[in-house]
């Protein structure tokens, strides 16, 4: 009888989801009484989400299992659900601390899991491991194929066992656990470990393929597909880093990507090293705020190069790069030079604001001492220039673009503001200078 109890609940659930036609929550919710989920679990010991992972670090980061013996559970707030189709049997759960993944072999989960929607997990008999180093809570999954084991997604009459509703969904719920995705620290192993299946937002990022044509995910052989998605690259970062991924069972996936420069939202999931942003719509994608200065992105637009010492050997120092950027180099035919040339950005108005930050992408290779030899400046004349404390500096010995900023507050409120990029080098070394996708805002 108990069983069916829970049965009939799924399949009411699933009922009222394919009516309602929404990311459904019932109004007006009895927490005591909710007609999903077992009532009877109280908090006994509660742990946080980030100290649940610290707990089993080996295990996820091992793409192992094991099951949870100790009587515990996690509270936290569900931040995205199947109703685009895009997250497939999978509920992103996040709290204060971090967030993981919930594995359940169920459909129409959004009918009684709302984003926002607040729940108690008694982890006691589940299984906790890594997929591809994503944490999740799940079952024992052995393929038909090979036979191997790992973790899995648990079925739902497990499911509906080990968890209950708290209160009723309230999206600002969710919305208030959102944070923005620090790009500086995309490929550091920590930042990754910690915030891997958080709802994110990667903000002033454009799509590669965005040409007014390609759609998220072609089910026509056009694009590679892994598990039935597609992994669709920004411009500014490297695949190999940072996709967003969408299923083609997706409600959006024959939708055409949206041009120019963006903020996408979604849940950050790990495959090992590469972030994978799962949207959960494409309300998740909006235009990115008008900045005070956005340059070096497709063209070197109206900033001007000024070169202070240019030898004779040389035509130039800075050259635009549509892979690379504005590139500065003294090294020509296996020689070094002698050279200063200054890359001048157009006035830039900060009369309106109170605060304001620059932030560039660059990197530098060849150097012995790249900060000696490049820096960055401010002005408010182009005639006096005041040397900017830059965080985020590559080591000057590869290819490899680093996400910078400066802090610009001492001259928000002004109306005529210059940024310049100097690039100096000598006979005996001229490293090679990158710098792309400026933005003062």
């Amino acid at each position: 009888m108990k069983r069916l109890r829970y049965i009939i609940m799924v399949m009411v659930a699933t009922l009222m989801a394919s009516c309602m036609g929404s990311d459904y929550a019932a109004p007006g919710l009895d927490p005591d009484n909710a007609p999903w989920g077992n009532n009877e679990i109280t908090e006994t010991n509660v742990v946080s989400i980030a100290d649940l992972k610290a707990r089993y670090a080996s295990t996820i980061a091992s793409n192992g299992y094991v099951k949870i013996e100790e009587d515990m559970q996690i509270k936290g707030v569900v931040t995205g659900n199947d109703y685009a189709g895009n997250i497939y049997q999978q509920i992103p759960v996040q709290d204060e601390t971090g967030a993981l993944v919930v594995g359940v072999s169920a459909s129409a989960l959004h009918g009684f899991l709302p984003e926002g929607q607040e729940i108690l997990i008694d982890l006691k008999d589940l299984y906790i491991g890594g997929y591809g180093e994503q944490c999740q809570i799940g079952s024992v999954y052995t393929s038909p194929n090979t036979g191997k084991t790992g973790i899995g997604r648990m079925d739902r009459y497990t499911w509906q066992k080990h968890f209950r509703l708290i209160g009723e969904a309230d999206v600002a719920k969710a919305d208030a656990l959102a944070e923005d995705f620090d790009p500086s620290k995309m490929t550091d192993a920590s930042y990754m470990e910690a915030n891997a299946g958080k709802l994110m937002t990667i903000r002033r990022v454009s799509f590669l393929n965005a040409d007014g044509k390609s759609v998220f995910a072609p089910d026509d052989g056009s694009v590679a597909l892994t598990s039935n998605c597609a992994n669709r690259a920004l411009r500014e970062y490297s695949s190999k880093n940072i996709v967003v991924r969408t299923s083609t069972y997706a409600d959006f996936a024959q939708e055409i990507i949206p041009e120019g420069t963006k903020d996408i939202k979604g849940i950050f999931t790990r495959y090992y090293d590469t972030w994978q942003i799962l949207l959960r719509s494409t309300d998740d994608i909006t235009d990115s705020q008008t900045a005070a200065l956005e340059g070096l992105f497709d063209s070197q637009g109206d900033f001007v190069v000024e070169d202070k010492q240019l030898p004779e050997e040389l035509n130039y120092i800075w050259t635009w790069s549509g892979s690379y950027g504005m590139k500065a180099s003294a090294f020509l035919n296996n020689t070094n030079y002698a050279s200063e040339s200054w890359l001048i950005s157009p006035v830039i108005d900060l009369s309106q604001l109170t605060s304001a930050t620059l932030t560039f992408q660059q990197a530098g290779n060849f150097f012995s001492d790249m900060q000696a030899d490049c820096s960055v400046l401010v002005s408010t004349d182009r005639q006096d220039w005041t040397p900017l404390t830059v965080e985020g500096w590559p080591e000057g010995s590869s290819w490899t673009f680093y996400d910078s900023t400066a802090d610009l507050s001492a001259y928000a409120g002004q109306s005529q503001v210059y940024i310049a990029f100097r690039y100096t080098s000598s006979d005996m070394k001229a490293g090679t200078w990158e710098v792309r996708n400026v933005v003062v805002e």
